[in-house]
């Protein structure tokens, strides 16, 4: 039986032992003890994964300027920790936890980075369509501290895997998220956003009045009406803050925002004009939208509140020339929208890939994949 494990870089494998152990010693020396099944690296003060791979000819992997410290004052049991992703099988090689990331990216090359801490696959959407791309992936034998087992099962998907820290214990997960991430636009760190909110409210006031027989549209938007009476909409303003922020974590990712909207309806039909006002402050119409619900980046559900205002301005029958100069009884109403901005908390996952990726890219070790035009 062939046991191997990778300590601090370096290398060590054993066709005869059980155990392993590194500890200090006066000299450098690699040796198997029959009589405990144990191979065992012994280590001068100040030695690094470099000095000991030339000094006994051990292969070493990763960052050659670790220092070398001491696996335990007991030996431990070669072992092999795996862990399963929807059914393809990665061997851990590491002694110490190795953290693992797979990640579905819109505006990067496809990557592999390396070191003995960490192996993070970065996958542009793009190779995702070349049949042979994974194969190269995983089978290629570029991996260092991983060993893929078995094969690829048939019609893998690569989904996403933030962040996996593997011990000592092998693992078996399932991942159905295929979202794809966007390295470069740092802004885009929001679980939910105020234009999440403000598209979703336009869709539902839109099929209120649609369902009343009344164009919806924004102003100063060029388009062709398909019927004479319509409302224009515009937001004069950003959102605002409507509860001061409090000093802790959770003010910094949620914040309560309000946003009003101002509303002028136009229509050459003066029946519908009285009865839209009627409608309106009966509750029958727009007044009885208080509240909808929009889906977050990851599908979940969040609730808006909509507060509306009374229709102050007298109703005259006088004619006035709208913003198209055509001649229409207008009246105007506003509302507000209660909302929360969320921080993704969940996206610093990203953040630490990014400073990984940019590391790298500044002393190009670790590595293996760089471009996918390589493949």
């Amino acid at each position: 039986m062939f046991n191997e494990i990778i300590y601090k870089g370096l290398l060590l494998s054993t066709s005869k032992c059980r155990y392993w152990q590194v500890k200090s010693g006066n000299t450098n020396k690699l040796y198997e003890d029959p009589d405990s099944s144990t191979l065992i690296l012994e280590f001068s003060p100040g030695s690094t994964a470099l000095s000991l791979s030339k000094s006994l000819g051990i292969k070493l992997i990763g960052n050659p300027g670790q220092e070398i410290t001491s696996s335990g004052s007991f030996p431990t049991k070669f072992i092999k920790t795996t862990i399963s992703l929807n059914g393809l099988v990665l061997q851990k090689l590491t002694a110490d936890n190795h953290t693992i990331s797979i990640i579905r990216v819109s505006d990067s090359e496809s990557r592999v980075v390396q070191n003995y801490r960490r192996t993070t696959f970065v996958v542009n959407q793009n190779d995702l369509s070349d049949p042979n791309f994974l194969e190269f992936l995983f089978f290629s034998g570029n991996l260092l501290f991983l060993r893929p087992l078995g094969k690829l099962p048939k019609g893998y998907t690569l989904n996403n895997f933030p962040k996996i820290v593997v011990g000592s214990k092998s693992l078996d997960l399932e991942s159905e998220s295929t979202q794809t991430y966007a390295l470069r636009k740092r802004y885009n760190d929001y679980l939910i956003r105020e234009i999440d909110y403000t598209d979703q409210f336009i869709l539902e006031v839109r099929h209120i009045l649609d369902k009343y027989g009344i164009d919806f549209i924004r102003i100063n938007k060029e388009m062709t009406l398909s019927r004479t009476s319509y409302v224009t909409y515009q937001m004069d303003q950003t959102p605002t803050p409507y509860h001061h922020p409090s000093r802790n974590n959770m003010a910094r990712e949620i914040i309560d925002l309000r946003l009003p909207i101002n509303f002028t309806l136009h229509t050459p039909d003066t029946i519908l004009y009285h009865d839209f006002k009627a409608k309106y402050q009966n509750v029958d119409l727009l007044t009885n939208l208080t509240m909808f619900k929009t889906s977050d980046k990851y599908g979940d559900r969040w609730t808006a509140s909509v507060k509306w205002f009374n229709i102050t301005e007298d109703f005259s029958q006088v004619y006035q020339a709208d913003d198209n100069s055509n001649f229409a009884n207008q009246c105007q109403f506003r509302c507000e929208i209660y909302f929360h901005e969320v921080k993704d908390s969940r996206y610093e996952f990203l953040k630490e890939i990014i400073t990984e990726l940019d590391s790298e890219d500044k002393n190009g070790e670790g590595k293996i994949i760089e471009k996918h035009d390589t493949v």
